[in-house]
């Protein structure tokens, strides 16, 4: 039978009202006290369940093996008891001693006291010299006594105090200091029933009872026992491994606060750390997960540990790819770099966890090449496979390597292949139960199956994160991508209208996250609907609103990291009118072209107006932008090796091959251009580039300098200035002519 009380409070997932909450807890407290409990909930299965779902869950995480559970009375009592002891003044534990003064003086204490002994909780305690009642005298009659209280002030104690539980049972989601109190509270019954001493037993206990947990997916109730039994290994990684589950759980926090106080040792406080950040993505607050890879870093920095290093540039990396996809590349070489450093010489000897960074390293980088449409990442993810296929790695990382092949095949227009490698990549995933790796992959599937014209599994793969979005924290990257593919579903299907939805959703969600990628993939989708919009309609509104998403997506992608999404957006627009169902931006693109996109395009572009009869000032400009186009490139090449030469201490090994680069580009340098080039190298102890090439302008330009133009040029005193002058005469840079206020400084004939 179920009362309307029942129905009251079960209409209310969250927060019955005062009155309903009132009521219920006056016949639960009378069913304790006449010993029903178990009939008193078989008659109210609503409220049961709701209690359950609320308050029950922490008390079968801790005591589940002392506890009936198919008889839940006794964990509703464990529950009232615990609640009844929160309403004390000094928020003991209702079992604590209670002072002598509290029992007979303080007014603040009678509702709480009331309440425990009118309903059994506690029994009266004798103070013969206040009031001598008789053995079986009821425990209102007892406290009126003991207090010099009338029946009447009585009972307004004890309506105050079942108010005060009502009100304490009523206020759910519970906060996360009372999930935790009444935790510990269920603890200390086990250990009464069990007999448990402290020390060793009772953290044997809780290893065992997170176990259990684990397998039974209360990824909560795990975390408290291993916060207990003082491993921190396993606790972080059960924070890594469960952090779609424990991101929504409000005692995650304080635990993993209780646990970074009890540790010292650098590399728990670093591997906490980046399970911290894993938490705060999960949750969207991108401040606080670059904080937390921060500090990370710090304590990396700190040890000097090649290992750390590496594993935090690979998260920092990993942190900036749907935002800043060169800050994503430099971190990644980094991590790469200082794996190598941590003994990745011979892979063969190295330490396991060092090869399995290393090649998640790889796989990520394989990733950015793959977003650029870089065929080198073929080659990257070869070297991953190989080092995958001498050592045993993890599910995981294998996982990372069959997604990111499953993507490179998919720009590469192998779409069966592209889904062998996704759904193997799902089935580890599922294997140890990654969630959000789970989520990630079903997008991407999504995507695929959309573009392969399965539009059925497209939408089913999609859907099926979006549904556990409802009721999961998952990361803003996933939801957005989700989105996006959903959409792309739709266009295939000419249904503009809905895909124009989905990809408003997207950019909504990236915009509010600060995902540039990922807006300005939904820039450019919901520009290419706009113009096909218009194509259908002839509204120039269409018109104008592809227009600005296409600016859009052109502005906001971040540093130009990806030279295809902006020369696309702009060729977007005329191209529209051509063939669009085989239309794809994201294809792999030749090599050279990957790497050199800009000055590839532009040759390309020059190669096909010198094609065509034109005038001659036309194709003499053509082949001087060919010419410079060439020029940069071979300029960004030596700076790479440059820098690789500086960061790497190889110069006396390349000096040889950087002479005869040098006097490559000598041969066709200006005289302005040899100037600055002797003067960079002579002078860089003595001022700083930037003056020296203002110094050269004004000594070409004027034909010479005194003290007091060098010392107004480059922010000198005038006595500073003197000396600068009289040294690069020493060395041959300038010659001095004149006397005293006269003097001029020139360039040698």
């Amino acid at each position: 039978m179920e009362t309307s009380a029942d129905n009251s409070i079960a209409a209310r997932s969250r927060q019955p009202s005062a009155p309903v909450a009132e009521s219920v807890v006056e016949s639960l407290l009378a069913a304790h006290k006449a010993g029903t409990l178990d009939e008193w909930l078989r008659q109210h299965r609503r409220l049961g369940r709701w209690l359950a779902r609320h308050w029950l869950r922490p008390v079968h995480g801790v005591a589940a093996e002392t506890l009936d559970t198919a008889h839940p009375a006794g964990a509703v009592a464990l529950l009232m008891r615990w609640a009844i002891g929160q309403l004390r003044p000094d928020h003991g534990v209702l079992g604590e001693p209670i002072p002598r003064d509290a029992w007979l003086d303080r007014t603040s204490w009678r509702p709480v006291l009331a309440l425990a002994c009118q309903f059994g909780f506690l029994p009266v305690p004798p103070f013969r010299d206040r009031y001598r009642g008789h053995a079986d005298e009821a425990a209102a009659s007892q406290l009126c006594g003991l207090w010099s209280v009338g029946t009447s002030t009585y009972y307004r104690y004890l309506d105050k105090g079942k108010r005060a539980l009502a009100q304490l049972l009523r206020d759910v989601p519970a906060s996360a200091a009372r999930r935790l109190a009444l935790r510990h509270e269920a603890a200390e019954h086990a250990w009464r029933q069990t007999g448990l001493a402290a020390g060793a037993e009772r953290q044997a206990w809780h290893a065992r009872h997170a176990s259990s947990a684990l397998l039974g997916g209360d990824s909560a109730s795990a975390l408290w026992h291993l916060a207990h039994a003082g491993d921190t290994d396993a606790f972080i990684r059960a924070l890594q491994r469960h952090s779609v589950e424990l991101a929504n759980e409000d005692e995650t926090d304080p635990l993993m606060e209780q646990v970074a106080a009890a540790t010292d040792a650098p590399r728990e406080r670093f591997d906490l750390l980046l399970a911290e950040a894993g938490l705060w993505r999960m949750r969207g607050d991108a401040a606080r997960e670059q904080a937390s890879f921060e500090q990370a870093l710090r304590i990396a920095a700190d040890a000097d540990d090649a290992l750390m290093l590496g594993i935090v540039y690979g998260a920092l990396g990993k942190f900036h790819e749907p935002r800043d996809l060169d800050r994503a590349f430099a971190y990644y070489q980094d991590s790469a770099e200082c794996l190598r450093r941590s003994g990745l010489a011979d892979d063969r000897s190295a330490a396991v966890e060092a090869i399995e960074e290393y090649v998640a390293t790889l796989v990520r980088l394989a990733w950015l090449l793959v977003l650029r449409n870089d065929p080198r990442a073929k080659a990257v993810l070869e070297r991953g496979q190989a080092l995958c296929t001498r050592h045993t790695l993890p599910p995981a990382t294998v996982a990372m390597l069959e997604q990111t092949w499953g993507e490179c095949l998919r720009r590469a227009g192998e779409l069966p292949r592209a889904l062998e490698h996704k759904h193997r990549a799902l089935l580890l995933y599922e294997r140890i139960d990654d969630r959000q790796a789970i989520l990630k992959t079903c997008g991407n599937l999504s995507l695929i199956y959309g573009e392969a014209k399965d539009f059925a599994k497209a939408r089913e793969y999609a859907r099926r994160v979006l549904a556990l979005a409802e009721t999961m924290t998952v990361e803003p990257e996933i939801i957005a991508s989700t989105h996006m593919n959903l959409g792309v579903a739709c266009f295939w299907q000419a249904d503009y209208a809905q895909a124009q939805q989905e990809y408003q959703r997207a950019l909504d969600i990236a915009m509010r996250h600060r995902l540039h990628r990922v807006a300005g993939l939904a820039h450019y989708n919901l520009a290419e609907v706009a113009y096909l919009q218009f194509k259908q309609s002839g509204d120039a509104l269409d018109e104008s609103r592809g227009d600005m998403h296409a600016a859009a997506a052109v502005a906001i992608w971040p540093h130009e990291s990806d030279p295809t999404h902006t020369e696309a957006t702009k060729r977007l627009k005329r191209e529209i009118l051509g063939p669009g169902d085989e239309r794809a931006r994201d294809r792999m693109l030749p090599s050279e072209a990957a790497a050199h996109y800009a000055e590839i395009s532009e040759v390309q572009r020059q190669r096909e107006l010198l094609a065509l009869p034109g005038a001659p000032q036309e194709h003499v400009r053509a082949h001087l932008v060919i010419a410079r186009a060439y020029l940069s490139i071979a300029m960004k090449e030596r700076e790479a090796a440059l820098a690789l030469i500086g960061r790497h201490a190889l110069t006396d090994s390349f000096a040889d091959e950087i002479d005869a680069l040098r006097a490559t580009f000598s041969r066709e340098l200006t005289r302005e251009q040899k100037l600055a080039a002797q003067w960079r190298e002579v002078t860089a102890d003595l001022i700083s580039t930037q003056r020296c090439n203002a110094l050269l302008d004004q000594l070409i330009r004027a034909g010479s300098v005194n003290k007091s133009g060098y010392a107004e040029l480059c922010a000198l005193s005038p006595a500073t200035a003197s000396k600068h002058l009289v040294t690069l005469a020493e060395r041959g840079l300038l010659v001095q002519t004149g006397k005293g206020p006269a003097t001029r400084y020139t360039l040698p004939a």
